[in-house]
């Protein structure tokens, strides 16, 4: 385990493959309130598109990085 509570792991395209190059990918942990967790575990139950917590997580957290940074351009440029 890395520095702050960091995992390693390694994957990437490719990563399954016999003989193939691993991207080194780090991962961390965070607490979220078990109420989320349950309206998280409801809408892949009835959406059944994302196939684990991470997976809707992860993608939430690009989608907001995404939104933000655009925010944050627009108040840059003026």
């Amino acid at each position: 385990m890395g520095k702050a509570g960091l995992r390693d792991r390694d994957e990437g395209e490719g990563a399954f493959k016999a003989g193939a190059r691993k991207a080194r990918v780090r991962f961390g942990a965070v607490s979220i309130p078990l109420k989320i967790l349950e309206e998280i575990d409801e809408l892949i139950e009835e959406l059944g598109y994302w196939p684990s917590r991470s997976a809707f997580v992860r993608e939430a957290c690009l989608e907001k990085i995404k939104r933000e940074k655009e925010r944050l351009r627009k108040i840059e440029e003026g």
